[in-house]
């Protein structure tokens, strides 16, 4: 995790200062839209990150890099995402110009119509995806409209509860739709819970009171 200033933003990077130090941090190009427009350039910025080594062992040039997301849970679909055979960090960035909800919920329901839309992303590819994926990303496709947080961990929270309680209720044997909606239904009738037991609790509770 890097933790800093925002100093700029060009098409793929993010250039983050930290104690004097600035950081360049790989990012996707729908993150990329969101910092230039929500105004981050110059504030302080949390982006949830992983290293990678880019280069070519025999050629002697291997160079680290680090990869930054707004989440703990988008860094995790990305990391399934390279999983891929085919698809390495940068071309998985380069095909990333929607939320990752977006991409997770396409893999789940089989529409490889619109992943073979996204950049670096045919037909042969998308196809690859839903086979090695669906069934893996359930939970990314429930995340809520992700914010550019205002502190740390504001954001991620909310994330994370939400999506541990998605997994507790398909766990349960409720479908995905049922799941989404009482915890929809939940966060938004008590707003101040912030954990999933919590969440939980609220939802037998409820339904239990019908």
């Amino acid at each position: 995790m890097v933790r800093g200033i925002l100093d700029s933003v060009t098409e793929d990077q993010a250039l983050v200062e930290v104690n004097g130090l600035t950081y360049g941090i790989l990012i996707s190009r729908e993150l990329t839209e969101r910092l230039i427009t929500s105004g981050k350039v110059g504030q302080e910025v949390v982006l949830h990150t992983m290293q990678y080594i880019e280069g070519n062992v025999g050629m002697g040039n291997l160079l680290p890099r680090l990869v930054g997301f707004l989440s703990r849970a988008d860094l995790d679909f990305f990391s399934l995402l390279i999983s891929v055979q085919g698809l390495g960090v940068k071309k998985a960035l380069r095909a990333l110009v929607v939320p990752v909800k977006d991409v997770a919920k396409a893999i789940e329901l089989n529409d490889v119509g619109t992943l073979k839309r996204l950049p670096e992303i045919g037909n042969k590819t998308a196809q690859k995806i839903v086979m090695e994926l669906k069934g893996k990303v359930a939970q990314f496709a429930f995340l809520p409209e992700e914010k550019i947080p205002e502190a740390y961990g504001t954001s991620d929270m909310a994330e994370e509860y939400m999506a541990e309680a998605f997994q507790i209720l398909l766990q349960l044997q409720y479908s995905d739709d049922e799941a989404r909606e009482m915890i929809r239904r939940t966060a938004k009738a008590v707003p101040e819970i912030n954990t999933s037991e919590k969440l939980i609790q609220e939802i037998f509770k409820r339904h239990a009171a019908r």
